[in-house]
């Protein structure tokens, strides 16, 4: 548009200057002839000079050609602004698309973050699940430490494969599998580990009779509602059940 309105500007100068160039021209011989007897002055004043004349002609000439030089520009530039709107369209064109790969790209980052949580989610379960099964092992090896020492018997104080009294079996067995040293009674081993209801007994657990000080007993739980325990003096070490011999309370030991 700013092409066009430029292109008529000139035209229409070029016009009027073609114009008057023509009214010069055909006023020239007339004016040339004039009575100058009459209006010597006004004669003179109007006749235009050879010069004049030349250069009126040479003007409108030059204006005329101006004309068509422009006339020949305009059409040649107007491919040119169609071009430019054209390429507008194609600008529109890819700033929609870079915004649609914008989109993608963080509909991807999205997705690629779910799948990160969820990796390593699924990592610490199995981490977790490994750990469980680590722990199960060494439980079950702890119980097998235990059953290993059925029969043998009870010996006041004992905590040696020669003999055992309650806690010597434990504090012996727990030695044996995880290298710690636990207390030597039964009411000093009560104060080890965590507090756990019956519901939750886990192999390798341990059973308590008693309360606080009081505590007098202690056995191993070895799972299906069994413990392994050295019961008294004229006996040996053996394995019963929970209902036989109910216990007061369980802890769990975290080595």
């Amino acid at each position: 548009m700013r092409y066009s309105n430029s292109a008529s500007a000139l035209l229409r100068r070029a016009g009027v200057a073609a114009v008057l160039s023509g009214i010069l021209l055909m006023a020239a011989p007339s004016l040339a002839h004039a009575d100058s007897a009459l209006v010597p002055d006004a004669a003179d004043a109007l006749a235009p000079s050879a010069a004049d004349v030349s250069a009126a002609q040479i003007d409108g000439r030059s204006a005329i050609q101006a004309a068509a030089e422009i006339t020949k520009h305009f059409s040649e530039v107007s491919p040119y602004v169609d071009s430019i709107g054209e390429m507008s369209v194609s600008i529109e064109n890819i700033a929609a698309e870079q915004e649609r790969q914008k989109a993608k790209e963080i509909e991807l980052a999205r997705v690629e973050a779910g799948v990160k949580a969820a990796q390593e989610e699924h990592a610490r379960i199995a981490e977790e699940e490994r750990r469980e099964a680590e722990a199960a092992a060494v439980r079950q090896q702890f119980v097998d430490t235990a059953l290993a020492q059925v029969g043998t018997a009870y010996v006041s104080g004992g905590a040696a494969p020669g003999g055992f009294d309650c806690s010597g079996l434990v504090k012996y067995c727990v030695a044996q599998v995880y290298g710690y040293e636990m207390p030597r009674t039964a009411a000093g081993q009560s104060g080890e580990g965590e507090s756990i209801s019956f519901a939750d007994l886990r192999a390798g657990d341990l059973l308590f009779w008693g309360s606080g000080s009081g505590v007098y007993h202690v056995a191993i739980y070895i799972g299906d509602g069994q413990y392994v325990h050295a019961p008294r003096p004229g006996q040996s070490v053996k394995v019963q059940t929970l209902e036989s011999y109910t216990p007061s309370f369980a802890k769990r030991l975290n080595l």
